[in-house]
């Protein structure tokens, strides 16, 4: 049995901890760029990417502290062939999107040549259908969890459009994020803090970190620590913080889950790939209901 999968577990480097859908107050954010850099800076982030509304952030990572911003914009558009609408969240690029006449595929057609990151946004709460995102290509993932979408009308997971996606060959990454506009009323959690990437790169370089985001070296989470992932043989072992569940989605019905017993949590789980399952990408909950993602592993029958 044949999988594909860049084990960011088994690549040298160190941890940096992300948010890559940031608003401000250049669009339609509460809190200034300054502001939103020390909020982040002060709870242990080590990069975020500023993704404002049609309005292009050239990033900066001088005198921060060590302290990354990645260049990006999140572009908004019209309905889409059935979903309501579509963003795009545009990471490394080096100049502006502007022209709203541009259709969704042209968008990520240009973030591409320019070097960058195309990520579809929130597709629950975009109504985005399956055949909406197979109708567009080349974007290198979507938006797994996004807090903001969670916070205000519980829409914040997209992990089954992403079984979908992964089901119909189309084997993009998964990405938690915040798209934090610091906009929380008595009613709603702040919109901060709450979904983030682990990357693991050579050091806290923009190129290092885009490189090891491309390559998939990274998990998506909103709480749980995964420590590490090893395929031996046709068996995948994870180990985890303390949670209450370990799951191995897998294509179509070929998912498997692993619980905790009697209240206790558990660390680590272990999967027999059988051969047919496409992918297999490992999701765990814990005893609070925060998940964490790993990239899909691709399996190929020998």
């Amino acid at each position: 049995m044949k999988t594909i999968f860049n084990n960011p577990f088994e690549f040298s480097g160190r941890w940096f901890r992300g948010n890559l859908h940031t608003h401000t107050t250049n669009s339609d954010g509460k809190l200034s760029p300054k502001q939103i850099i020390y909020l982040y800076r002060s709870n242990g982030y080590d990069f975020i990417a500023i993704t404002d509304h049609w309005i292009f952030y050239r990033g900066e990572n001088a005198d921060l502290n060590n302290f990354l911003v990645i260049p990006g914009e999140e572009i908004n558009l019209g309905k889409m062939y059935l979903g309501a609408s579509i963003h795009i969240v545009a990471l490394n690029i080096f100049r502006e999107i502007s022209d709203k006449t541009l259709t969704p595929q042209q968008v990520i057609d240009e973030i591409n040549s320019q070097n960058g990151l195309a990520i579809i946004a929130h597709p629950y709460w975009s109504s985005l259908t399956l055949e909406d995102l197979l109708r567009l290509k080349n974007y290198i993932g979507i938006e797994v969890y996004n807090t903001t979408c969670d916070v205000i009308n519980d829409k914040g997971y997209s992990y089954i459009h992403w079984d979908l996606l992964l089901d119909a060959g189309r084997y993009v990454y998964g990405f938690a994020v915040d798209d934090s506009h610091w906009s929380f009323s008595p009613i709603n959690e702040p919109d901060v803090l709450k979904g983030w990437i682990m990357v693991k790169a050579s050091g806290l370089e923009l190129n290092s970190i885009i490189n090891s985001i491309k390559n998939g070296l990274f998990y998506s989470t909103c709480g749980p620590e995964i420590k590490n992932v090893e395929i031996e043989s046709n068996k995948i072992y994870v180990e985890t913080s303390p949670v209450k569940y370990i799951s191995f989605m897998g294509s179509k019905n070929r998912s498997r889950r692993i619980m905790s017993l009697r209240g206790e949590e558990i660390t680590s789980a272990e999967y027999s790939i059988r051969g047919s399952e496409k992918y297999i990408r490992i999701q765990c909950i814990d005893s609070n209901g925060k998940m964490a993602w790993t990239n899909p592993i691709i399996i190929q029958g020998e």
